[in-house]
C-alpha cells in the first residue's frame, strides 16, 4: 500500500514536469535545453513503468502515452 502511494507520488510528479515542458516545447521549438530535459525526464518515466511492471505494481500492458496522461492529469 505504502509503495503504490510512493510510485504515484513520484511518477505524478514526473508527469506533471514532462507535459509542462512539452506545453513549454509548443510555443519554444527551439529550446535544445528543454528537449534535453523532456528526454532526461521521459526516460525516468520509462524506467520507473520498466521497474513498476517488474514487481507487477503496473499491469504489463502498460504503456505511457502522453497525450492521453494529458488529458487524465486536466480532469
Amino acid at each position: 500500500m505504502q509503495n503504490r502511494k510512493i510510485f504515484a507520488h513520484i511518477t505524478s510528479n514526473l508527469v506533471r514536469r514532462a507535459l509542462n515542458i512539452r506545453k513549454h516545447l509548443e510555443n519554444n521549438h527551439k529550446d535544445l535545453e528543454t528537449k534535453k530535459g523532456l528526454n532526461r525526464t521521459e526516460a525516468k518515466i520509462y524506467r520507473l513503468i520498466k521497474y513498476y511492471k517488474k514487481k507487477k505494481v503496473l499491469a504489463a500492458d502498460f504503456k505511457y502515452d502522453p497525450e492521453k496522461i494529458r488529458t487524465l492529469v486536466a480532469r
